[in-house]
């Protein structure tokens, strides 16, 4: 019997938490979390826990697949290359769109983006993270000179407050959220700001049941009141800011009573936080990228400069990710170039005939819905490379299988910048392969060859380090401790835990306020009586974990009791939710954990929806 343990990192969320593969003769069956590793010290979530059940799902892609007709045909990897080769070589580059994944390694998204640049001759390039990273990113990269988070989730444990907003740590991102529990039992102010009273608003000492899309108008809120009480950190603000009149004076229209009136709140909760983090040092802010708009991120960043709650432990923004690698695909350049498409205009230009072949490697676009499959469907040609048979492969011309994250090296970056290494702990499951491999043997196929001729993973992040400049000086030698190192490695072992200590990131050295004004989001009314709150939605790789599915086995919309009852619907019983986006249909969850006249949907539809009762009910 062979039977070894194989340290990697988690597939799931941007956490990056430690985890040793259990190998048993060839087949992953089992999985011991890392001790050592800081991010979560021997813990994990049931996501965590359990992939090795998606890697040994009987529904994972074994080979290559061309459609003939209306179905999938099994082909060798060669032939599947020349039609798509042929395909691709028909199509002007400015007509091709390039899709990454947030879940896929550093080292496939960097060979990607040349690919699609080089080979492809195309700037249409992005990762599946736009929809919910991109304008987080460049927030923070216009505030501070970085887009990442600028502390290590361990520092969370240091905060005496911590105000979330946007995000739900203990169940999207757990091992974020037990550092929040430690801050709380080491007494600090926990504040939530959510509609949905969920298990971080339960740990909360101040619970804001604010509307949803209403969180910037409650930071500048925040930001007003402290300004207005003349406990601004002056000192902090002229050392190393600029801009703050133009950011005050945009946050000014914000009172207390005017967030009360836009967020569905009391007057008082808003000048209670104000105090709270006016008076406490230090204090951080939590929030996720799947919160969407940049303008949160910019009004989260100005309230730590007002406060002067930046380049200290227990401070800073923290920004959650959803996926394994949301922060490394946008660090190695898997973004639009000069004049490029991002995901959201490929799929627009798709649907207007403008995007003639989309190449998708390990993502599902068309869950983000119906208007994404409609576009999909226009194309003369699509490529998926994925694990399974998803919504987006179904509609695919060819669909090639990728190999797991168990049976491929490279390295994923988590939330706090921390470059972790990924190993192979089996061989490819069927005639898997990965990505970057898939990729590099395609533009062979295209005649680029010595181009893409990389021995291995390791050769590809070499590559990484010498072009990416937060990346130099990181080798896969220094990532073997689990302690890994957090960019920019600054010549340290472990590099650098807190950014902006001394200076930021900005060419003058100094953070720059932004003038964000509150805009009101659809108002819930009329045709659409129900304003809409994003619920962690269920993806390819829970889909496929029997264990999870046990947990979850079909996706709900939470619905408060008494608006159920006004409408006759049960619990468990099917409702049709429709937005100006479109409509679903899920399964009602009734309960007193959310603000009436609020409902929580895992899709998006629109920001206002209504309700129609279906059939069947508990």
């Amino acid at each position: 019997m062979d039977f070894k343990y194989v340290p990697s990192t988690c597939p799931y969320c941007g956490n990056g938490c430690g985890v040793n593969l259990v190998v048993k003769d060839g087949k992953v069956v089992g999985l011991s979390p890392w001790h050592r590793n800081p991010v979560n010290e021997g813990k994990v979530c049931i996501r965590g826990n359990k992939p090795y059940e998606f890697v040994n799902s009987p529904d994972r892609i074994m080979a290559p697949l061309v459609k003939k007709g209306d179905k999938f045909e099994e082909v060798s990897w060669e032939d599947a290359y020349k039609e798509i080769a042929a395909a691709f070589k028909a199509v002007k580059g400015d007509a091709i769109g390039v899709v990454a994944s947030a879940r896929n390694s550093n080292e496939d998204s960097f060979v990607l983006k040349h690919f699609a640049s080089d080979v492809l001759k195309t700037a249409n390039i992005d990762y599946c993270g736009r929809r919910c990273n991109a304008d987080a990113v460049k927030g923070l990269t216009d505030a501070f000179g970085n887009g990442a988070t600028t502390n290590s989730l361990a520092d969370l444990e240091q905060a005496k407050a911590i105000l979330i907003v946007g995000a739900n740590p203990l169940e999207e991102n757990p091992l974020a959220g037990r550092r929040v529990i430690i801050a709380k039992q080491n007494g600090a102010k926990i504040i939530v700001a959510d509609s949905r009273n969920t298990a971080t608003a339960k740990l909360a000492d101040i619970h804001i049941t604010c509307n949803p899309g209403t969180g910037v108008a409650l930071v500048n809120g925040i930001i007003t009141a402290i300004i207005k009480a003349g406990k601004e950190n002056k000192d902090y603000i002229a050392k190393h800011t600029k801009d703050f009149e133009k950011a005050k004076a945009a946050a000014a229209a914000c009172t207390p009573e005017a967030v009360a009136k836009a967020a569905g709140i009391s007057a008082d909760v808003v000048t209670q936080v104000a105090e709270i983090f006016a008076s406490t040092q230090p204090a951080a802010v939590v929030t996720s990228a799947g919160a969407g708009a940049g303008d949160l991120i910019r009004a989260l960043a100005n309230l730590q400069m007002v406060t002067g709650n930046v380049g200290k432990a227990g401070a800073g923004v923290n920004l959650l990710r959803g996926k394994s690698n949301a922060q490394g695909a946008a660090d190695v350049g898997a973004v639009p170039g000069e004049g490029g498409l991002t995901v959201p205009a490929m799929i627009d230009a798709a649907a207007a005939g403008k995007i003639k072949a989309l190449y998708v490697v390990g993502e599902n676009i068309a869950s983000a819905g119906p208007h994404v499959a409609d576009a999909l469907a226009k194309l003369d040609f699509l490529v998926v490379q994925d694990l399974f048979m998803t919504a987006t492969a179904a509609k695919a011309n060819v669909v090639l299988p990728s190999a797991s994250f168990a049976e491929r090296d490279g390295t994923v970056t988590n939330a706090e910048r921390r470059v972790q290494r990924v190993r192979k702990a089996i061989e490819p499951i069927g005639s898997s392969k990965p990505d970057w491999q898939i990729i590099s043997e395609i533009a062979k196929a295209m005649g680029h060859e010595k181009d893409f001729a990389f021995k291995d993973a390791e050769a590809i992040f070499n590559e990484i380090a010498k072009t990416v400049p937060a990346y130099a000086g990181i080798t896969y030698a220094k990532l073997e401790k689990p302690e890994a190192v957090q960019w920019p490695a600054a010549g340290g072992v472990f590099g650098t835990q807190i950014l902006y200590t001394d200076k930021f990131g900005t060419k003058d050295g100094k953070a720059a306020f932004a003038a964000v004004e509150y805009k009101a989001v659809e108002a819930a009314g009329g045709e659409f009586p129900f304003a809409a709150a994003a619920v962690w939605p269920m993806g390819t790789l829970s889909a496929h974990t029997s264990s999870i599915i046990r947990e979850w086995p079909v996706p709900r919309v939470e619905i408060n009791k008494d608006d159920a009852k006004a409408l006759g619907i049960l619990d468990g019983s099917f409702v049709k939710v429709t937005g100006k986006a479109g409509s679903i249909t899920l399964t009602a969850d009734v309960t007193k954990d959310i603000k009436k006249g609020v409902v929580g949907l895992p899709a998006n539809v629109g920001a206002a929806v209504k309700l129609e009762k279906s059939t069947g009910g508990n």
